[in-house]
């Protein structure tokens, strides 16, 4: 009986890894994926056309920062906070996901 049970657990393991590993899903949500490009991009426009306030996860730290985004240069961008206490200028390298506020 014992060894039926870890033979079925063994089994379930396996399927959920190769699961979570085909439809890429993430299931610690502290670890966001990074976003492809294509994605960055799209979100940004949106964000540029109706002016809505984002949050954005940084590759270089952990901590998201939140604010509104407007544009400088081809790549590069201003993210002003709500309160106007921070501003950041942002490259879209830099940009690991991007979430609306």
């Amino acid at each position: 009986m014992q060894n039926k049970q870890s033979y079925l657990s063994e089994i379930t393991r396996t399927f959920k890894n190769n699961y979570d590993r085909f439809f890429e899903i993430v299931r610690n949500t502290r670890q966001i994926k990074q976003m492809s490009t294509f994605q960055i991009n799209y979100f940004i426009k949106q964000t540029l056309d109706e002016g809505f306030p984002i949050t954005i996860e940084f590759n270089d730290q952990d901590e998201e920062q939140s604010g509104y985004l407007s544009k400088i240069s081809t790549d590069r961008y201003i993210l002003k906070s709500d309160d106007n206490r921070l501003t950041r200028i942002v490259r879209i390298s830099e940009i690991k996901a991007i979430k609306k506020y």
